[in-house]
């Protein structure tokens, strides 16, 4: 017999989850299962102090002191032993190979510094990003962006979804350092040039070398007016670093979000009630990214500076109807962007 009375107390969920830079690092001094390390004790247990990979990861967690100062440091890193390539497109190949086991990673580096295999795994990078026509067809979003260092003065690789930056140290871990520095920001947009990593130096350029440098889009540490930082925090084809990993972290936010409507609700009805329930997924996500700073406010109102636009039921076809598609939700928005330089014009008088 039902009762009349029946009461049910059960605790708010409270969302513990924060959005945090998926780090792989590559080794190609043997095969090795994948596995993720939160300290450098705990990796030292499998990675030798001697090892590029220990080397490189004591450099991602060790920036506390970095300027400016992150509030927190990189916590996870996930490791992974493939076979020594014998081909830069050999290596590119195990890494495909490997993301058929674990695609969840997203920023990764390799101990493979050589010219041939930074053009070949930017390339690899770029490629990540699928069309349009490949996500209609059924491919599967896994971006990647790949960081790297070199030696070489004269690099060329023009490529998007990668960074490299110069150095004349290898040892000292450049890319390594530069993202133990910036990435604990994420997903708070802020840009890669101005940051200055603990343990790497100021190289030795001349005006020419720098020139050849910035034409290529290679970042490197300069010295200007006695203060050290990176320049220019780009991307191999000039985009900004900040820019990418903000329009990609709105694919993925946004897509999560939408899953998880339709994962949510019992049914949407095929209505303009419908369709405003699904749009609240982009109009969310966006406006997480507004207060990310990764899409700009309106400096009257405080509000992001977006637009968003729902399609109505009367627009549908009957061919959108009986598949049970809805139509496209299209937005557009400002991107949050970063101050990069300022010119100051004053003029001194006897009296004002």
């Amino acid at each position: 017999m039902s009762k009349d009375v029946v009461v049910v107390v059960s605790l708010q969920q409270v969302d513990t989850s924060v959005d945090a830079l998926d780090i792989l690092l590559v080794s190609t001094a043997g095969a090795k299962d994948a596995k993720s390390y939160r300290t450098l004790e705990g990796l030292k247990a499998d990675w030798a102090e001697d090892t590029s990979i220990y080397k490189r990861a004591a450099a991602i967690f060790g920036q506390g002191k970095a300027r400016p100062a992150p509030e927190k440091l990189i916590q996870k890193v996930k490791v992974v032993g493939l076979e020594t390539p014998e081909s830069p497109e050999a290596l590119v190949n195990a890494i495909k190979e490997y993301q058929k086991k674990d695609n969840d990673w997203y920023l990764f580096m390799t101990d493979q510094e050589g010219d041939s295999y930074i053009v070949a795994l930017s390339k690899f990078a770029e490629d990540s990003e699928p069309s349009e026509a490949e996500l209609a067809a059924g491919k599967e979003d896994h971006r990647k962006f790949y960081f790297a260092q070199t030696n070489n003065k004269e690099l060329k690789a023009k490529a998007r979804r990668s960074a490299v930056i110069y150095t004349e140290t290898p040892g000292e871990q450049a890319a390594a350092a530069w993202i133990g520095t910036v990435g604990p920001w994420y997903p708070q947009s802020v840009t890669w040039k101005f940051k200055m990593p603990m343990g790497i130096s100021v190289p030795a350029l001349t005006e020419e070398e720098i020139g050849a440098l910035e034409e290529n889009h290679i970042n490197f540490v300069t010295n200007e007016y006695k203060r050290n930082y990176i320049k220019n925090g780009c991307c191999l084809d000039g985009e900004w670093i900040d820019a990418i990993l903000g329009g990609d972290w709105i694919a993925k936010t946004m897509r999560e979000k939408l899953y998880d409507i339709f994962l949510n609700n019992p049914n949407i009805p095929y209505t303009d009630a419908g369709f405003t329930l699904i749009a609240a997924g982009v109009f969310e996500t966006l406006e997480d990214a507004t207060g990310y700073s990764i899409l700009a406010r309106s400096p009257e109102s405080g509000a992001g500076i977006y637009n968003v636009m729902v399609p109505k039921r009367s627009e549908v076809t009957e061919e959108q109807a009986a598949s049970r598609q809805m139509p496209d939700i299209g937005w557009e928005a400002q991107l949050g962007g970063a101050v990069h330089g300022a010119k100051i014009k004053g003029t001194l008088k006897v009296t004002l």
